[in-house]
């Protein structure tokens, strides 16, 4: 019995001890700082700087979602909008955890808006659906490629499914 716990007390003190030193980490006190203007050489004074006038801080923009789509018109159906799809012949593989809307079609027809992050410029539209004998339909649309003008003045993009 204590012939292994001796044996035991060993292995430990040597594993915790870990060694001679040679090839440990050595603990420097140095601090490397940049030269000013090191990162950007060019970019000296921000007078010189020049904005356009139509930007915005804003990360996203809402769309508006407007479908009518005949063939759905006399069968149960579900549809989702998509920001993260990979065209597949003329289908798409679509992640539908990037769905943002999804809802049912009422006699084909869809009204939504959603909000679109600046990094997406297209989004999937995919029809669902509930008899198994009709194949799902897909529709990719480009976010910013129709606009219309709102009553108040202000410019509102949507996609149209018809």
């Amino acid at each position: 019995m204590y012939k292994s716990l001796t044996a035991a007390s060993v292995a430990l003190l040597l594993v915790a001890c870990g060694g001679s030193g040679s090839g440990g980490v050595q603990n420097t006190n140095e601090f490397i700082t940049p030269g000013i203007g090191s990162a950007l050489p060019d970019a000296t004074d921000t007078r010189t700087l020049e904005v356009d006038r139509s930007f915005a801080f804003a990360t996203a923009r809402t769309i508006d979602i407007e479908f009518d789509i005949e063939s759905a018109r006399n069968a149960d159906a579900t549809v989702s909008i998509c920001t993260d799809f990979v065209p597949v012949a003329s289908e798409f593989d679509v992640d539908f955890d990037s769905c943002t809307v999804s809802g049912e079609l009422d006699n084909g027809m869809f009204s939504h808006s959603m909000d679109v992050t600046n990094d997406k410029n297209s989004v999937v539209g995919v029809v669902l659906f509930q008899s198994a004998e009709m194949p799902p339909l897909y529709k990719e649309f480009n976010v910013d490629e129709n606009q219309r003008t709102k009553g108040d003045g202000t410019v509102q993009s949507v996609i149209v499914w018809k």
